[in-house]
């Protein structure tokens, strides 16, 4: 379960820049997870990610039985709330250590291969394009991503923590498959909203949680 938590964390913040050109709303997507043990995907049921945006300002919060993961981005830096079988952990982040990590954990550029194929995804024609990872090992994986044209893909210069596979394409994914280790995350866009965001969303408070370092987050794939 540690290690899920933890993974699910990298999933939390690349999906942070899957906002769309459009500067206030929030985009709705269907989450499941492949290579988990029967009874804990059993106990997971059904998986939601929502993302809202303000201008700088970006939230995910990803919802299952077991556990609720919130995490905020604003210019000042990033706030992660966990919680998950009665335990609650707070993670803080300034935005020079958030680069300071990011250009750590920087990988190879990806490359990238547009097709002719296209398929309707929550309402808006999608392209799919198929795209080949490098980790930090040099192994390769290639994704099958399906992208919107009609807004602008925010983070395609590919900075951020999980977010390089994004670098350089041509529009914002509205579903793809991220693998973590044993685990393969499937995100599917199901609908937006271009309703105002309250300036207060973004402001996350972890009263009540223990607070811990990205680094001792990550140490939790241990088991540690």
């Amino acid at each position: 379960m540690k290690k899920l938590l933890s993974t699910i964390a990298v999933v939390a913040l690349s999906a942070l820049s899957l906002n769309a050109q459009i500067k206030e709303g929030s985009i709705t997507y269907a989450m499941t997870i492949e290579g988990l043990p029967p009874e804990q995907a059993a106990m997971m049921g059904d998986m939601e990610l929502k993302t809202v945006f303000k201008g700088e300002n970006a939230l995910t919060e990803m919802t299952s039985m077991m556990f609720t993961n919130t995490t905020a981005i604003t210019k000042e830096g990033m706030t992660m709330l966990i919680e998950s079988m009665g335990n609650k952990m707070a993670v803080k982040q300034t935005k020079e250590e958030m680069e300071k990590m990011a250009d750590k954990e920087k990988t190879a550029d990806p490359k990238i291969e547009y097709t002719t194929e296209t398929k309707t995804i929550a309402g808006y024609e999608c392209k799919k394009a198929i795209i080949t990872v490098t980790d930090k090992n040099k192994k390769e994986e290639k994704m099958d991503v399906w992208f919107c044209e009609k807004f602008d893909n925010p983070n395609k210069e590919g900075k951020g923590r999980g977010q390089n596979f994004m670098k350089g394409l041509k529009g914002i994914p509205f579903e793809y498959t991220m693998a973590q280790g044993p685990m393969k995350f499937s995100i599917v866009a199901k609908s937006f909203s271009t309703d105002p965001v309250d300036d207060k969303t973004f402001n996350l408070s972890t009263e009540g949680y223990k607070m811990m370092t990205m680094d001792e987050l990550k140490a939790m794939q241990g088991g540690k």
